[in-house]
């Protein structure tokens, strides 16, 4: 477990996630309690799958009865551009040890946001970058069973509340630019998803999107440090 240090250094950075991740999971465990599965099943995959759009993916599937490969094909694909946010923490997440396994488990988009851009500043790294995948993974499970518990007395369109999540990434976007001075990477970020984005469409941009940006960041990596 992350020291009482870690977690008091982290949890000020993890406040926008608090309340994006508790509502949109709750959400969530409204969704699950209204295709009709049980509270548990809401919970079981707040821990093991975690992994946001992929459990209301998930859930959607289930409902029409896909089948395990069509499942696993479809989460494979939308959850393809981890591969980029893994290679990318190789370096941070090797002399973390045993907390390997479960940053490994836990590295959501948000999560990989902050562990790139807060740095702790009295606690050891480990603990730190530890104490914020356990804090955002504890506020979406909280988010769980709040769904979970409430889901049966009433019907919710979930239509629209994914903005949450985008609302909170503009936030943090915003808060981090200005604190900062060099805003290249953030422009790079920018103009690849804007050039992706038209190229590629909205369904599709993301994964090209985050190639571009590491082929970048790989190519110029000393021009740009």
């Amino acid at each position: 477990m992350p020291s009482q240090l870690a977690f008091k250094e982290a949890f000020p950075h993890t406040i926008p996630m608090l309340l994006g991740f508790i509502l949109v999971g709750a959400t969530f465990g409204v969704l699950v309690q209204q295709e009709g599965y049980s509270f548990w099943v809401a919970i079981f995959m707040s821990l093991f799958i975690y992994a946001g759009a992929v459990q209301f993916l998930v859930v959607g599937l289930l409902s029409v009865h896909a089948s395990l490969l069509n499942i696993f094909l479809l989460v494979a694909l939308l959850n393809a551009r981890q591969i980029c946010y893994a290679i990318s923490m190789l370096e941070p997440f090797s002399k973390t040890g045993g907390r390997l396994y479960y940053l490994a488990h836990t590295l959501t988009d948000e999560t990989f946001m902050l562990l790139n851009f807060a740095k702790p500043k009295q606690s050891m790294p480990q603990d730190f970058m530890l104490a914020i995948a356990l804090l955002n993974q504890i506020y979406w499970v909280a988010g769980t069973v709040l769904g979970a518990l409430l889901g049966e007395g009433f019907s919710l369109n979930v239509e629209g509340i994914s903005f949450i999540i985008t609302g909170t990434f503009l936030v943090i976007f915003m808060e981090q630019w200005k604190a900062t001075e060099r805003h290249t990477p953030a422009l790079i970020g920018f103009l690849s998803a804007l050039g992706c984005f038209v190229l590629f469409g909205k369904t599709h941009f993301l994964l090209p999107t985050l190639l571009v940006m590491v082929g970048i960041f790989v190519f110029f990596k000393r021009r740009l440090e």
